[in-house]
C-alpha cells in the first residue's frame, strides 16, 4: 500500500525558537484568511510541537499531514 504524496505548501509559518503557545497563536494569525484546503508548513523548534500541533488541528476545524520527513 503506498500513500500520496503530501501536497506542496502554500505557505510556511516560521515558529523557530517559539514556545508552542507563541507558535500556535502565529500560525492562526497567518491562516486566519486561507483558503480551504490550503496546505501549511510549520517550522518549529519546541519539544511539545509534535504533541501541540496534531491535538490543535482537529480542535481548530483542521488536518494535521503529519511531519516532513527528514526534517
Amino acid at each position: 500500500m503506498t500513500t500520496a504524496p503530501t501536497p506542496a505548501p502554500a505557505m510556511t509559518v516560521e515558529g523557530t525558537g517559539l514556545l508552542c503557545v507563541a507558535l500556535l497563536l502565529r500560525l492562526r494569525a497567518a491562516i486566519q484568511e486561507a483558503e480551504a484546503g490550503t496546505v501549511v508548513h510549520i517550522i518549529a523548534t519546541d519539544p511539545a510541537a509534535p504533541l501541540d500541533l496534531p491535538a490543535w488541528c482537529p480542535m481548530t476545524g483542521h488536518h494535521y499531514l503529519g511531519p516532513v520527513p527528514g526534517e
